[in-house]
């Protein structure tokens, strides 16, 4: 099996090699980290290649418009996981919305917004050389604002490519410790867009188990037991910035963005992957948790090697015919299991909550024009797309934002935007 890691210069990297080479099985599998950067590309693969016992095959290559068929000929799996503007990008968009009395996050509201626009550029480009040479490799797309770059993607390609995300695994683990029971003993419907979704039907066997739930919820966590026994369903922790907004904004502002403390993190981490041996290697990899390839792409690409599992992924997907409530190519995020290397999704056991819907709709209706909007770099289209989102829509300043999301972001893509229609 071959993996190509496009972004694979990102410090967390070691802990996904790391893990594919303890849960691989027999067969070769060969890694190639791809990067822009030869000093970070140089030190993640000197740590990776301390941290495998010897028998994983590990490349580097740094990538140049003619190094893509080094990169990805005969590729199996293509994980992307760039980011575009580095940690600085990431920065503007958790702490530019402030100004606007708004929450800020690399891959939500208007953050996600201004990631996506800088992002994309540089994102079908990498699916064009994809399209050459792999073209029949599973995409497995990382990289923030992940529902925006997941649709993107389907309608600019015809390739196989799926969004993956470990919070909803994690949080449906977390609720079963809650209840003091065994996740494999509890089941439930999951529905959402990535990092925005609601578990509901919460049961075990024929057991409905919303307000056992609520009986051992702090009251003054998110959500409370009140939220649940109303709506009967439970929010991932990201929809804070949905129904807790101003508390979520205060707490932003008065501690120091989450970039910041990132980026004076990794410069620790190439330093010890340059000279330090296994220990400080290791070491360095234990201060950063990186539960999305752990907990999600790990065991993805251990099922499509062939590995049984039964872990359920939660990727990012075209809606199709799953609900009457969506359109067949709004992208959703849902459960699926992997049989015999296929992804298959896991049907509703049960009718979507009310208040799931009610939620849920227009944050895809915002997701429809956002991803036009940063394809085709109209002006118009971006503020339109504030105009949609629950979070933007009615804000005076909408024009403001998109003004500064343009601004900001020409100077890392050279893609031209249109001011008018």
């Amino acid at each position: 099996m071959k993996i190509a890691i496009i972004g694979g210069s990102g410090f967390s990297t070691p802990c996904l090699i790391k893990f594919l080479d303890q849960e691989k099985g027999p067969g070769k599998m060969e890694v190639v980290l791809a990067s822009r950067s030869r000093r970070k590309l140089d030190a993640v693969t000197r740590a990776s290649k301390i941290l495998v016992s010897g028998d994983m095959a590990i490349r580097a290559q740094e990538i140049r418009d003619n190094s893509w068929e080094q990169i990805l000929d005969g590729s199996d799996c293509v994980l992307i996981q760039i980011r575009v503007g580095g940690y600085e990008g990431r920065l503007f968009d958790e702490t530019f919305p402030h100004k606007y009395g708004l929450c800020g996050d690399e891959g939500l509201g208007v953050g996600g917004l201004s990631a996506g626009w800088r992002t994309w550029p540089v994102v079908s480009d990498i699916l064009d050389s994809i399209t050459k040479f792999s073209p029949l490799a599973l995409v497995i797309m990382l990289t923030s604002p992940l529902s925006l770059l997941v649709r993107a993607a389907l309608a600019y390609t015809k390739l196989n490519v799926v969004g993956i995300c470990e919070l909803p695994w994690t949080t449906l683990q977390n609720l079963s410790r809650q209840m003091g029971r065994q996740t494999r003993d509890v089941q439930a419907d999951y529905f959402g867009v990535n990092h925005l979704g609601w578990f509901f039907n919460i049961r075990s066997c024929s057991e409905d188990l919303i307000e056992e739930l609520a009986s051992k919820v702090d009251e003054c966590a998110f959500p409370t037991g009140k939220f649940l026994h109303t709506h009967r369903c439970l929010p991932t922790r990201y929809l804070r910035l949905h129904y807790e907004p101003e508390q979520v904004l205060m707490e932003q502002v008065s501690h120091t963005p989450r970039a910041e403390t990132l980026r004076n993190f990794q410069e620790q981490a190439y330093r010890a992957y340059e000279s330090s041996e296994l220990r400080e290697v290791a070491s360095m990899l234990e201060q950063r948790a990186a539960p999305w390839y752990l907990q999600a792409v790990g065991p993805l690409l251990m099922a499509m090697s062939g590995r049984r599992t039964e872990v359920p992924f939660f990727l990012s997907t075209p809606h199709g015919s799953y609900t009457t409530l969506l359109e067949p190519g709004d992208v959703v995020e849902t459960a699926h299991q992997c049989t015999d290397g296929r992804l298959l999704r896991l049907p509703l056991a049960g009718a979507l909550p009310e208040h799931v819907v009610e939620n849920l709709v227009p944050l895809v209706r915002f997701e429809r024009t956002a991803t036009e909007a940063i394809m085709s770099r109209k002006f118009p289209l971006l503020v339109e797309a504030l105009s949609l989102h629950p979070w933007t829509r009615g804000n005076a300043h909408l024009e403001s934002m998109a003004n500064e999301i343009v601004l900001e972001n020409n100077a890392v893509t050279s893609a031209p935007f249109q001011r008018s229609r």
